[in-house]
């Protein structure tokens, strides 16, 4: 492991011991160990370092005597602070974006992951590039910076925007396969796994898995961004089936780059049905609802079942406290590694599916013998009569079948 000192930079009314935590799990998550804690309100940034002279002295004499070679600060720096603070203390520096980027390099398991996280990456550095030559032309008036220099930074930025707009035409390529496959899922209730990063949305997803489909699990660890792989998976309650998509998960403070890494999770989330909101009910709920709900703020809800899976409940002290907490909506206290809770989610899942529906009474001709089988396959028959003609049947439909195979209604 790594040893770090982890610099938290604060407002005023900044939950401290929140961003302390968030730091530290992303330092982990990376590799590191973090063995020293230093922080500072900053009412208004330094141009040079970000934070103020007298904390980056601190910092370096702390440094100097544990022998650590890395500093991890929890904001974005320009090009120049970042030359500043490498300069000063004479250490390795990262930033927020930097760190992030680097966990997503590591955890990018499929060809559209890695692709995001390279073009995420490629971004952050163009515009980094322009500015760190402007930094340069400021501190020497030109003086070695022009010539062959000048060339070669002209050179590497048409590379990298060369580079962009390859991976973009790669990742649309993805995406129209994407599109194809929700097509094909139109007539299943399509279930998105929304939350904050290590809310437990892949363990849900396991453990459905493991008691009502037959597919291959997802990787889950107890690590902030343990998967960053979109994943859907189908499941078969009883006559309801359903697919359950997991997404990666949010986190406070992305930079335009990181944020451009979450458009396909955004993308699953605008074309599903329902919405399960999975909160770590652990630590600190208010700040994790903020931030899902500054996420997806720009997506039509209207027409969305959400509900709130408040897991992690076997370690909250205070059920009372954490009930109080999205009262209005549908919502559901669990641990994700209790069968009998998974359960409880499954019955909720279907009363909310089937809330919608209308009781209906069908009269389907022996020729469409496929509408008959779908119709006995998707749902719970509750009496069924045939005549010369066909099949009668009564059941509860949804909507959307409701719409699509009105012709064979008799009575509802």
């Amino acid at each position: 492991m790594q040893e770090v000192i982890q610099v938290n930079v604060l407002k005023r009314d900044d939950d401290e011991e929140n961003k302390i935590y968030e730091l530290e799990s992303l330092i982990n998550t990376a590799g590191g160990t973090t063995i020293a804690y230093v922080s500072q309100i900053v009412d208004k940034v330094n141009p040079r370092y970000y934070i103020g002279k007298g904390k980056v002295a601190e910092i370096k004499d702390l440094a100097e005597k544990l022998e650590v070679k890395t500093v991890i600060l929890d904001v974005e720096l320009s090009a120049s602070q970042l030359y500043n603070l490498e300069e000063e203390l004479k250490l390795h520096v990262v930033d927020w974006t930097t760190l992030i980027l680097d966990i997503f390099a590591q955890r990018a398991n499929t060809k559209e992951s890695r692709l995001k996280i390279k073009l995420a990456q490629l971004k952050y550095q163009l515009p980094r590039l322009n500015k760190w030559f402007s930094y340069l032309s400021r501190q020497a008036g030109g003086i070695g910076t022009r010539g062959p220099g000048e060339t070669m930074l002209e050179t590497d930025r048409r590379a990298v925007v060369r580079d962009i707009k390859s991976l973009e035409r790669q990742l649309k390529d993805i995406e129209k396969t994407k599109r194809i496959n929700r097509e094909a899922r139109k007539n299943i209730t399509n279930i998105s796994l929304l939350g904050y990063t290590n809310a437990g949305k892949s363990t849900i997803l396991n453990g459905m898995m493991h008691l009502y489909g037959q597919e291959k699990f997802v990787y889950s660890d107890d690590l902030l961004f343990a998967t960053l792989d979109t994943s859907t998976r189908r499941l078969d309650f009883a006559n309801t089936k359903v697919t359950l998509t997991d997404t990666v998960g949010f986190i406070d403070n992305l930079s335009d780059e990181l944020n451009d890494s979450f458009l396909t999770t955004l993308d699953e989330i605008k074309f599903a049905d329902m919405l399960m909101i999975v909160i770590d009910a652990s630590h600190n709920i208010e700040h994790q609802i903020h931030a899902i709900e500054t996420a997806i703020e720009g997506i039509d809800m209207d027409k969305k079942d959400i509900l709130y899976v408040f897991n992690k409940m076997d370690k909250v002290e205070n059920d009372f406290a954490v009930k109080l907490f999205k009262r209005e909506q549908e919502r559901i206290y669990i641990s994700a590694r209790e069968d009998e809770d998974l359960e409880r989610i499954k019955d909720k899942i279907v009363s909310i599916i089937k809330a919608n529906y209308k009781m209906v009474k069908m009269h389907i001709p022996f020729a469409d013998g496929d509408i008959l089988d779908y119709m006995m396959t998707n749902y719970d028959i509750l009496a069924t009569e045939y005549d010369e003609d066909g099949t009668n049947i009564q059941f509860e439909i949804s909507k959307g079948d409701m719409e699509k195979y009105g012709k064979y209604i008799q009575g509802i």
